[in-house]
């Protein structure tokens, strides 16, 4: 994935987050005003089921952040690599001198 794709997808979820919430509360609402158990009923199962998917969503969120992490810190380590200076030693030539 890159960088961009990961952006979007992390407005993406934490869009598809805050609209999970809102429909958790208006359901909750809803289950509070429900006059017959019936009622009641279809809206905790719906609730259960809002509920579910806004915690799928909250860990894919939750994985695109920690691949981002993943991916800064490897950036990071092949910088400091880069940035490391190599010392080697060769011999270009040999000196011979005689004092008389």
């Amino acid at each position: 994935m890159g960088k961009t794709h990961l952006r979007s997808l992390l407005h993406r979820l934490e869009r598809e987050i805050k609209e999970f919430d809102r429909q958790i509360k208006e359901v909750r609402k809803a289950v509070l005003a429900a006059l017959t158990l019936e009622e009641k009923l279809a809206g905790q199962k719906l609730l259960k089921a809002l509920e579910a998917e806004r915690r799928k969503r909250s860990r894919a969120l939750i994985d695109a952040q920690d691949d981002i992490d993943r991916r800064r810190d490897q950036l990071i380590t092949e910088i400091e690599g880069k940035f490391q200076q190599k010392v080697n030693s060769e011999q270009l030539f040999a000196l011979r001198w005689l004092v008389r």
